[in-house]
């Protein structure tokens, strides 16, 4: 896997899918275009580092973006060269991962997507299942602890450098304008490879809550269990509640909620009613305005700030 992950066929391939989703310049200053001008130079040192194992990633740039509904989150977003290595990583790796995955998991999976999970519903609407439990994950990627998910992630069959590369992304610097700090728990938005590490690590509550014999359908860290009479939903609330706690994860109680068909809930955009389904559809996209980043963090800047902290 090493050999592969520093060819320059996989970090160009990379290189071409970073400059296709876009995004922002990271704490260094370099944005895509700039990367870009001086792609064969980046990419040999790139690839130079990683020969070498010397490799560390530069610390995620944090700032936030307004929520849809209200209020702020926050993004960490790595470097372009970042990207491009976390983005190598992520093709040599996808199929480990999706290997480990349940059935009921839907998002960030290739060949997957909200239309399915919401036939996924349908068809167990129609089987009988017509009570729900609505529950969501309380700030679960901010919150996933770093020791259990790196456990998890040594139990696959990964090259050892490839692990050493996890670890480092896991227990990442973050620089948000004032201060540089390490993350002592959670998986930052905004990196390539948080996805795929959120599913693999609430792939434990989705083996046990199959165990349970509970049906469910998990999309990020908003998830259905459907039940076939409400004393059910009563049930899967406190196991529920049980499982994440084990996961040292906590249910958002203000957003779960028990229903069912027949009073009607929206689930990932798709509004679910008695006899009817209503998709969701794609909207036309607005230019928001740009997100306000903090200051380029030089070297000199760097050092200073890891002295104070």
């Amino acid at each position: 896997m090493l050999d592969q992950l520093t060819s320059r066929g996989i970090l160009l391939e990379a290189f071409t899918r970073v400059q296709e989703n876009g995004g922002c310049r990271g704490a260094d200053g370099v944005t895509i275009g700039r990367f870009a001008a001086n792609l064969q130079r980046e990419i040999d040192s790139l690839q130079d580092r990683l020969l070498r194992r010397c490799y560390r990633p530069f610390p995620l740039l944090r700032f936030p973006i307004p929520k849809s509904s209200s209020g702020v989150r926050y993004l960490s977003v790595p470097t372009v060269r970042d990207r491009v290595l976390q983005t190598a990583v992520y093709l040599l790796t996808r199929e480990i991962f999706e290997a480990e995955l349940e059935d009921c998991s839907y998002a960030f999976r290739q060949g997957r997507s909200v239309r399915d999970a919401v036939r996924r519903i349908h068809e167990l609407r129609e089987q009988g299942f017509r009570w729900v439990l609505d529950a969501d994950i309380h700030g679960c990627f901010d919150n996933i602890p770093h020791e259990p998910l790196l456990s998890r992630l040594r139990r696959l069959p990964l090259d050892s450098y490839v692990l050493q590369l996890f670890e480092l992304w896991v227990r990442a610097e973050v620089y948000d304008g004032t201060r540089i700090f390490q993350m002592a728990k959670g998986i930052p938005q905004g990196s390539v490879t948080s996805p795929m590490l959120a599913n693999l690590f609430l792939d434990k509550l989705d083996e046990d809550l199959a165990l349970f014999g509970q049906k469910v359908v998990r999309y990020a860290d908003d998830f259905l269990i459907l039940c076939q009479d409400p004393s059910g939903t009563d049930e899967a609330l406190e196991l529920s509640d049980y499982l994440l706690e084990q996961l040292e994860l906590d249910l958002n109680r203000e957003k779960t909620v028990t229903t069912s068909f027949d009073q009607g809930f929206k689930f990932l955009g798709a509004v679910f009613l008695k006899n009817d389904v209503y998709l969701p559809f794609d909207r036309k996209k607005t230019e928001n305005e740009p997100p306000t980043l903090p200051p380029p963090l030089d070297l000199l800047t760097y050092l200073e700030l890891r002295e104070e902290d």
